[in-house]
C-alpha cells in the first residue's frame, strides 16, 4: 500500500483544462480574433504552456492576456471536483494517508479555488511553479512534494491527466495512475510507464490500497 498520494491539479482534481480553453476562446472572439484550435491548446497541457502564453500576449497584449487568466482563476471554483478524486481523497483522509498537490500552475493562482472547494481539508502540501526551478515534465515538482511529505518517492502514488505530468512523476520515481479528461484523452501515453489508466475510485482502492 502507498504511504502518500500526490495529485496534479489542473485537469485531475477539477477539469480546469476545458474551462481555460473556453475562457480563452471567449476572450479571443470578444477581441475579434480567431479562436485557438483544440490541437494547439492540447500541446500546452501539463507544462509551462510557453507557446500558448506567447501567442496570447503577442495577439492581445499582456493586460488582456492577464484578464483571461484572472477570469479563469476567479471562476474555476464553480467547477466540481472530479468524482473519482473526491471519493479517493475522502478515503485517504479516513485512513490518515497524507496527500499533496504538484502543479505547473502558480500556487497563488490555484489557492482561491483550492480553499473554496474545501481541498485544505485533505491536502497537506502544495508545490506550485513558484516553488521550483523547473516545471513538468521535469521531475522537480514531484521530488519537492514528496520531500515535503517526508516520504521516499517509491512509497508515493501520483495521479495525473497528461503526458507531461505523468512523465514528471515517472522521472521522480513515483508510480502513476493516468486518468484523462476530454482535453487529454487523445494524448499519446506510450512513453509513460503508468500502472493504470482511466480507472474509477473502486478500482484504485481495490488494486492499490486494499491488496490482499
Amino acid at each position: 500500500m502507498y504511504r502518500a498520494v500526490v495529485f496534479d491539479f489542473d485537469g485531475t482534481i477539477i477539469d480546469t483544462e476545458k474551462h481555460l480553453f473556453d475562457v480563452i476562446n471567449k476572450h479571443l472572439v470578444k477581441h475579434n480574433e480567431a479562436p485557438i484550435s483544440l490541437a494547439f491548446y492540447r500541446r500546452s497541457i501539463g507544462g509551462a504552456a510557453t507557446e500558448l502564453h506567447q501567442y496570447l500576449e503577442s495577439l492581445l497584449g499582456s493586460e488582456k492576456k492577464a484578464a483571461i487568466y484572472k477570469e479563469h482563476n476567479d471562476t474555476s471554483s464553480q467547477l466540481p471536483i472530479v468524482e473519482t478524486i473526491g471519493n479517493l481523497m475522502a478515503y485517504l483522509k479516513q485512513r490518515h494517508i497524507p496527500m499533496a498537490i504538484a502543479t505547473s500552475s502558480h500556487r497563488e493562482d490555484i489557492l482561491p479555488t483550492f480553499h473554496k472547494l474545501g481541498l485544505d481539508e485533505y491536502i497537506d502540501v502544495i508545490v506550485g511553479r513558484e516553488d521550483v526551478s523547473n516545471v513538468k515534465p521535469d521531475p522537480e515538482p514531484y521530488l519537492t512534494a514528496v520531500q515535503q511529505l517526508n516520504y521516499n518517492p517509491t512509497h508515493c502514488l501520483a495521479i495525473e491527466d497528461s503526458v507531461n505530468g505523468a512523465t514528471a512523476a515517472n522521472l521522480a520515481g513515483l508510480d502513476v495512475i493516468v486518468n484523462t479528461n476530454v482535453m487529454t484523452e487523445e494524448q499519446d501515453f506510450t512513453s509513460v510507464n503508468y500502472i493504470a489508466k482511466d480507472i474509477d475510485f473502486d478500482d484504485i482502492v481495490q488494486r492499490f490500497f486494499e491488496v490482499k
